[in-house]
């Protein structure tokens, strides 16, 4: 017979410096559940710190465990640095004296032996009711997002961005010459790397977010919002042209940096981001591929994806090794690999496997240093000594510092719509003064 919700109420006191008496009381509403479910680990830094963003619930959950842990260790909140969504060694820190305000059961079933984790019963003690524990998906791409390293709110325009290789100088810094290593992404944003080049993506976001919240816009972008709507509805050519008049002129492209600042760290936009990589003719949709290869796998493997599993498959949408759209003959593939002996292929290994027959059109370095993140937790795999040493130059992480597991499951992705930008005619919407603002020779770019 199924119990009823219980309540349990956690109290915590100690005397400050000043003799002043700092209180914890918090509730927790929970179905009944062992220690072993709030211990679960979140995040866990170790060597290498985890960054998370600063528009997420992480930041949220620091500003308050300083504030409590502050109370608790009898020093100013302000030790333990901004809550900037970076799971460091301030944090751990702050999580470890914030302990001497809980009683021992309190600790354990919070998972404080897990040193400086965060885990769901801290979470739980921290955070309101409505904020529950990020769950696995959102996990799995906090993973891909520490591993790019860029927030909603950093543009960078890419514009001869490369030095000449004979000068050492960029264009902008004197150079007469244009050079760039990545000529068809003319504005870079945020987690996912989207572009304003051949893929659009910014494009996509712009429309996304301003179909959704009519004038945003012109409330962030001032007198950039016309050339806004122009990027949005234009062609290729159009986003070159009107970015590199922005770009160009140091003023205009200070403000418009600024303004796009704003921009990304506004919900709104980053909730059209998000959906627009969820799409199902994005990111979203080469996920769903994976899925569809892991289906194909479960009658001889006997289970859905893991966390560990998904994440995997985050990471490998953005590097851009997806599964063709027919997966048909790679799920053949993947089975006769996964029934070739009695044993049953741990998830390292068929992960291993999966990437040997998807392989990367990036630096090779680059990418095996990615696979290892998805390896490393996995018993049955052992890394060679330079595979391990190129890991631990490029991140160094492991699936599991994002409390990812091979021993919990995923049944599926929650895909998004397409939001309708593809349906839209684009044409050339640049204005004659844009088009003669940008210099020749950034039209003629030369690679490094």
């Amino acid at each position: 017979m199924a119990r009823a919700l219980t309540r349990l109420k956690v109290t915590a006191c100690r005397a400050s410096a000043v003799f002043a008496l700092v209180c914890v009381t918090v509730f927790l509403s929970l179905r009944p559940t062992s220690a072993q479910d709030l211990s679960q680990v979140l995040y866990r830094f170790e060597n290498r710190a985890l960054t998370l963003g600063r528009y997420g619930a992480v930041a949220v959950f620091q500003e308050r465990l300083f504030s409590q842990a502050a109370n608790c260790a009898g020093k100013s909140a302000g030790s333990y640095g901004a809550p900037d969504g970076i799971v460091g060694a301030k944090t751990r820190q702050a999580i470890i004296d914030l302990q001497t305000c809980l009683n021992a059961s309190v600790r354990a079933a919070l998972g404080a032996e897990s040193y400086g984790a965060i885990t769901v019963g801290l979470w739980r003690l921290m955070m309101p009711a409505q904020m529950p524990p990020p769950d696995a998906i959102t996990r799995a791409n906090h993973l891909t997002f520490a591993l790019e390293g860029t927030d909603y709110d950093a543009i960078q325009f890419n514009f001869c961005q490369s030095r000449n290789p004979r000068s050492g100088k960029r264009y902008l810094e004197g150079d007469p010459w244009c050079y760039t290593n990545d000529p068809n992404a003319y504005l870079t944003w945020g987690p996912r790397g989207a572009t304003a080049g051949a893929g659009a993506e910014i494009q996509q976001i712009v429309f996304a977010a301003e179909r959704a919240n009519p004038g945003l816009l012109n409330a962030v972008f001032g007198p950039h919002t016309d050339a806004m709507h122009r990027l949005a509805l234009g062609n290729n050519q159009s986003a070159f042209d009107i970015l590199c008049a922005i770009w160009i002129d140091p003023d205009r492209r200070a403000d418009f940096t600024a303004r796009f600042a704003r921009y990304g760290a506004l919900s709104e936009v980053q909730r059209a981001y998000r959906r627009v990589y969820d799409a199902a003719n994005a990111d979203g949709g080469k996920i769903a591929r994976f899925f569809k290869i892991y289906a194909a796998l479960k009658p001889v493997i006997g289970r859905d994806p893991t966390e560990i599993d998904l994440a995997y498959f985050i990471d490998m949408a953005t590097h851009g090794m997806a599964p063709p759209g027919n997966v048909s003959d790679l799920s053949a593939k993947m089975v006769k690999f996964a029934s070739r002996t009695r044993k049953v292929p741990s998830p390292g290994e068929l992960r291993r496997q999966l990437a040997a027959w998807l392989p990367s059109q990036h630096k090779y370095n680059d990418r095996i240093a990615r696979d290892a993140i998805f390896l490393i937790d996995d018993p049955e795999i052992t890394l060679s000594d330079t595979h391990r040493r190129i890991w631990q130059q490029r991140s160094g992480l492991k699936a599991s510092d994002f409390g990812l597991s091979d021993h919990r499951y995923v049944s599926d992705y929650p895909v998004a719509a397409p939001t309708g930008f593809e349906k839209i005619e684009r044409f050339y919407t640049v204005l004659p003064e844009d088009k003669r603002a940008c210099p020749a020779n950034v039209r003629k770019s030369r690679r490094p």
